[in-house]
């Protein structure tokens, strides 16, 4: 058995060995701790601030006011907020008559890369530039719109009306029976009906 003496060495020798990586673990454990729970207060402090944004600009929007508040957040804002303001921004500026801040805000959603929120700005884009008689615009759009599975019915239908009022009956037809393979409703079979008897 060691006495107490050599237990006592033994000690002094361990923490002279071992004692700066132990305290320099330490030290860089309570760094990391503190660190992730500072980085996760910063965080929901910047989302809580993004949401409050979002409130005060969809508030001004719905009063019809504050275009260009929302058109600046939707430009600088990172958080994911952005887009829903900028569908709000598309639909105030349609009601304001102010297309080409529709069509600017629907596009910025449309490169946002979320497939599903980028179709249906897609397809509300198009329906603004056959609103303003950009056929091909409004085309490219709709056909952005068909690749999800969710909206293609409707980007075909939409399709049929752009090419129905470009004059182009055949690819009208042809839009409107896509539609209908995607599980568009009985409308676009309307569509297709009356083009058919009306050409």
């Amino acid at each position: 058995m060691n006495t107490e003496e050599q237990q006592i060495e033994q000690i002094k020798d361990f923490w002279q060995e071992h004692g700066k990586g132990i305290v320099a673990g330490l030290v860089i454990g309570f760094a990391i701790f503190y660190g992730w729970r500072y980085y996760g207060d910063h965080v929901r402090t910047e989302q809580e601030a993004a949401s409050e944004q979002f409130e005060q600009v969809a508030a001004q929007l719905f009063a019809g006011d504050g275009l260009t508040e929302a058109q600046t957040f939707v430009t600088s804002s990172n958080s994911a907020y952005r887009h829903l303001a900028a569908m709000q921004l598309a639909k105030a500026a349609i009601d304001a008559g102010d297309y080409a801040t529709a069509v600017s805000a629907l596009q910025q959603v449309r490169d946002a890369g979320e497939p599903e929120l980028a179709a249906l700005a897609a397809i509300r884009q198009a329906r603004v530039l056959l609103a303003q008689e950009q056929y091909d615009a409004a085309i490219e759009a709709a056909t952005a719109a068909t690749q999800v599975k969710a909206f293609a019915a409707s980007a075909y239908e939409l399709q049929g009306d752009i090419l129905l009022a470009k004059g182009d009956y055949a690819g009208a037809r042809q839009a409107y029976l896509a539609a209908q393979q995607q599980g568009a409703d009985g409308l676009a079979e309307l569509k297709l009906n009356s083009i058919v008897a009306g050409s």
